[in-house]
């Protein structure tokens, strides 16, 4: 059987800025999540991802809509797996965000 294609967008979170070693090294400039949502639901899934990173006080640098893309219907990314995955790492990036190559970042909780 073959499984069910959706039309996707990529949704990029740029959290904090990496260790400049660890980029020297081949790692990315910025820590933090691509996600592939379904194209018609794009900017509820903006505004949730917004709601989230505030509420796990998750650092934040950026979001943006990248490329579209055509995945299997089970890679998609869906508000509960985004919601682990940002829970799971967000302590990881409030540490990174906290080092000195990120020490403009206002990291105190938002009401």
């Amino acid at each position: 059987m073959e499984k069910k294609k959706v039309q996707c967008s990529t949704i990029s979170v740029d959290c904090c800025h990496n260790d400049p070693v660890d980029i020297r090294c081949g790692g990315p400039e910025y820590l933090g999540f691509d996600f592939y949502v379904d194209k018609r639901e794009v900017q509820k899934m903006m505004h949730f991802l917004i709601v989230t990173i505030e509420q796990l006080h998750c650092p934040l640098m950026n979001i943006s809509i990248g490329e579209d893309i055509v995945m299997d219907e089970d890679q998609v990314w869906t508000k509960e797996r985004i919601l682990a995955s940002i829970a799971k790492s967000v302590e990881e990036l409030q540490e990174e965000a906290r080092r000195s190559y990120n020490a403009d970042l206002d990291l105190r909780p938002r009401m």
